[in-house]
């Protein structure tokens, strides 16, 4: 009877041999994806571990029969393995942009290697997901579950398609649902007065050393209030967004300031593409934008309308620094996000929801009225409908009184 031959992907029998003491060699044969059988061999201190070795040899090594350097993936195959086929494959295919790429590494490296890297595909089940999901849970970081369910989704999705799992086991795991949301924090009108006096006060500070202040915060304020800009996109304004002298003054959103690679750098795309956007600028906007060009700072290869010194973007983390030591001794403790949230609610009380997610950017109208829109919790003036609950029922007994 003929011998059944191995599936691709699959071991033949392994056979394990002490060669001396403490020294084991284990050996089989393995088929590859292109369906070629090849032996391999590995040592180790016990037959176990030679086994174990044995086992990832396959996937960290490169054949003429892997496509586009990229190792195929198995029922066997470790996680860690997956995980960097997954970022490389991320890569190849250039859709996502540098920052978000990086805060998928950073999410596999922190959270998914430690907990899953050494199990293997067909041991990665919605229990093991839960256990990882459950646990940053707990600690409260919801974000960070979010950011592990779906790295975690497209990872086994990988798997799914490579033949190396039936089904996506993330399905089945928790969804992580954040505490309920307390109301959306927005700046009262007295205390926006109060901010830009502190921070034009702050700005105009004795310099240290001599070295003027050119921090450029009081322009970077007045542009997010009368804007509702994301602090990236603030800080990523060139001059050829700028339209100061039109009959209508306007500026276009074109991109954002990320970190990639461990520097700041102006990404030319803003967060998504709803996010490109012109808007009017009202005249205290024009006033700031004209202030920050009049500076005359070096805007460098991009012409940044809010550059450093030395002509490169600002830091958003240093912004939020900045804004942070103006407020000290006034009581006041303003975050950046406070004044899009603050126009956003100004737009949709004064005109409508889908007005200020068009102000905002925003893809859909829920993510403005969930997150960006304080609740007017001042219930409409009914009283004239609701006095007829009593005037209309004395007018009807009245009228039954007298016909009897």
């Amino acid at each position: 009877m003929p011998r059944v031959p191995l599936d691709p992907g699959r071991w033949g029998v392994i056979t394990r041999q002490e060669l001396s003491p403490g020294v084991w060699r284990a050996r089989a044969s393995y088929r590859d994806f292109a369906g070629v059988i090849r032996k391999y061999e590995a040592r180790g201190a016990s037959g176990a571990e030679a086994q174990r070795r044995l086992e990832d040899k396959p996937h960290r090594v490169v054949t003429d029969a892997t496509v586009g350097g990229l190792m195929p993936i198995a029922p066997e195959t470790r996680m860690n393995v997956v995980f960097d086929q997954w970022v490389a494959e991320k890569h190849a295919e250039a859709q996502v942009v540098p920052q978000s790429m990086e805060k998928y590494v950073g999410v596999l490296d922190r959270d998914l290697r430690p907990a899953l890297g050494a199990l293997r595909v067909r041991e990665v089940t919605p229990v093991a997901v839960n256990r990882v999901l459950m646990a940053l849970t707990k600690a409260r970081k919801y974000a960070t579950a979010r950011q592990c369910r779906n790295v975690m989704q497209q990872v086994m999705m990988l798997c799914v398609r490579y033949g190396a799992a039936p089904h996506n086991p993330v399905r089945d795991a928790m969804t992580v649902r954040t505490p309920k949301r307390g109301e959306v924090r927005t700046i009262p009108l007295e205390d926006i007065a109060l901010l830009r006096k502190a921070v034009r006060a702050w700005e105009d500070r004795p310099a240290i050393r001599g070295l003027r202040n050119v921090s450029m915060l009081p322009q970077i304020v007045d542009t997010m209030l009368g804007t509702g800009l994301r602090i990236g996109e603030c800080l990523a304004l060139r001059e050829e967004d700028l339209d100061l002298d039109a009959e209508v003054p306007t500026l276009t959103v074109e991109g954002t300031v990320v970190r990639a690679g461990g520097k700041l750098l102006r990404q030319p795309m803003p967060k998504s593409d709803s996010s490109r956007r012109t808007i009017s600028l009202p005249n205290f906007v024009v006033v700031a934008l004209r202030e920050a060009l009049d500076l005359g700072l070096d805007g460098g290869p991009d012409g940044l309308v809010f550059p450093t010194s030395t002509a490169r973007p600002r830091s958003p983390s240093n912004v939020r620094t900045q804004l942070k030591h103006a407020q000290q001794g006034t009581g006041l403790d303003i975050r950046p996000h406070d004044f899009r949230r603050t126009v956003g609610t100004m737009v949709a009380n004064t005109t409508s929801i889908a007005s200020a997610s068009a102000q905002l950017g925003h893809a859909g109208e829920a993510t403005t009225r969930l997150h960006y829109v304080k609740r007017n919790r001042l219930a409409p003036d009914l009283r004239v409908v609701i006095d007829q609950l009593v005037t209309q029922a004395s007018a009807d007994l009245a009228a039954g009184t007298k016909k009897q």
